[in-house]
């Protein structure tokens, strides 16, 4: 167990980020966002290559924690990979003392796992906790697996994994697949597999809905899992409160994902003109929601300056400090796209969260916290009448908007074989009747398909 007379744990201090027309306005609705809130959303300058390793400040890890039962000492920021594409940029990360990689058999249809593999075979092993991820198929037996597990322990050039993850298993059936569980206790046989875990971010298109607390609290009391991943951020702290205090019962290590749910939300007024100069009926939700958004950008001019809501990396900054504040939390598993997004990250390592930063959290939440469509949430889906998938929809809007993942969120939109908010702007508004928190989310989706599609 951890040490609890720690405020952060058991934590070592260490000195030691279509068409041409299509995408030019996307990054318009970015500047014109930070206009009419008061709020400059314009991210970091990208470097990339050699240049951008040697014009890099040489900055490293302050703080590891323990990651749960596995003893680990992981560093507070880890590496969420599913974005990458240069061994350069992953070195630069381990040279960070960055010693936690998050991936799976998917990113990249394979290809991350092969840089992973190409970078680590140069370094001590040992030093490096990886997991990766397999995600469930009804045809699966124990033996494709242990088959697909062989497969990336290939592809990251290794003896073992130190934890292989169930991804985002979706109900508590799932969690328990038998199939799944008899593998890994093979591998762990073999010496392929240390640990086991699993990710999770709410109920997926392809599933009766279940909600991420009731598949990872199931997943504590089942006792065969050592690492869970999960959503926990400022404005998304109901359930991952609840899964943090198993986590700490239970001795499992907690990772965390999407610890910034900022997003671009004065997009709807560059919609709405765009259909009023092509001469398309505007409706009247996204009528009702602009005036409700005039508002809130009203109440961000008074705001701004008391709470410092003036520049998106200072938001990014204290939502990933909030989010490390808790006491039971390892690491929080972020996108690092490029060494700009390293050094911010970095930079963060073993920071206090402060009572300014608590009050501009506060104080966004107070103006915006009821545009954001809660990850994990999913509660408004059993409402459709049309089935459409909330949850997965604007999981893949926020890849797009807050993360800067555009193509991997117009693939995995355009995959998706359900029902699509193409059909949002002709219904009652049955998901708004039912969010606890809110949010119009009607409109949203409505944005979200039109940002997705590029329509």
């Amino acid at each position: 167990m951890r040490n609890r007379s720690h405020p952060k744990g058991d934590i070592k201090d260490m000195s030691t980020h279509s068409t041409q027309k299509g995408w030019s306005r996307r990054r318009f609705l970015g500047s014109s966002l930070a206009a009419a809130a008061g709020v400059s959303l314009a991210g970091p300058v990208r470097l990339a290559g050699a240049q951008a390793a040697a014009e890099r400040a040489p900055l490293k890890i302050k703080q590891y924690r323990t990651l749960g039962r596995t003893g680990h000492k992981v560093s507070d920021i880890s590496f969420g990979s599913g974005e990458l594409k240069e061994p350069a940029l992953l070195e630069a990360i381990l040279d960070a003392g960055i010693n936690y990689i998050d991936s799976a058999e998917g990113y990249g249809r394979g290809s991350v796992e092969r840089i992973i593999g190409e970078v680590l075979k140069k370094r001590d092993r040992k030093s490096v906790f990886v997991t990766t991820k397999l995600g469930l198929r009804e045809k699966d037996t124990k033996e494709t697996l242990i088959q697909r597990a062989h497969k990336c322990l290939e592809r990251l050039q290794a003896d073992y994994v130190d934890c292989l993850m169930i991804h985002m298993p979706s109900t508590v059936e799932k969690m328990k697949n038998e199939n799944f569980h008899a593998a890994v206790l093979e591998l762990k046989t073999q010496g392929r597999v240390r640990f086991c875990g699993l990710s999770n971010h709410g109920p997926q298109w392809m599933d009766v809905p279940e909600t991420m607390e009731k598949v990872l609290l199931a997943a504590a009391e089942d006792g065969r899992f050592d690492v869970m991943l999960f959503v926990y951020n400022f404005l998304q702290r109901d359930q991952g409160e609840k899964i943090l205090k198993a986590c700490r019962e239970k001795n499992i290590g907690a990772t965390l994902m999407k610890t910034n749910p900022v997003l671009n939300y004065l997009e709807v007024k560059e919609r709405m003109d765009q259909a009023e100069e092509e001469g398309r009926e505007v409706p009247e939700r996204q009528k009702k929601l602009l005036s409700r958004l005039k508002e809130r950008a009203d109440r961000a001019e008074a705001f701004k300056s008391k709470y410092n809501l003036t520049h998106y990396d200072e938001i990014r900054n204290a939502a990933v400090k909030f989010a490390l504040s808790h006491p039971d939390v390892s690491t929080a598993c972020l996108t690092i796209k490029n060494f700009s997004d390293l050094d911010a990250y970095v930079s963060l390592s073993g920071e206090r969260f402060t009572a300014g930063e608590r009050k501009t959290l506060a104080a966004y939440e107070g103006l915006y916290g009821s545009m954001y469509c809660r990850h994990a949430c999913g509660g408004c889906e059993s409402r459709c009448p049309h089935e459409v998938p909330v949850n997965t929809i604007m999981r893949y809007n926020h890849y797009f908007r807050a993360q800067g993942r555009e193509k991997t969120a117009m693939v995995k939109y355009a995959a998706m074989n359900r029902n699509k908010p193409d059909l949002c702007s002709r219904c009652s508004g049955y998901c708004e009747q039912s969010c606890p928190y809110d949010v119009p989310i009607q409109s949203l989706l409505v944005m979200a398909h039109q940002t997705l599609s590029l329509v």
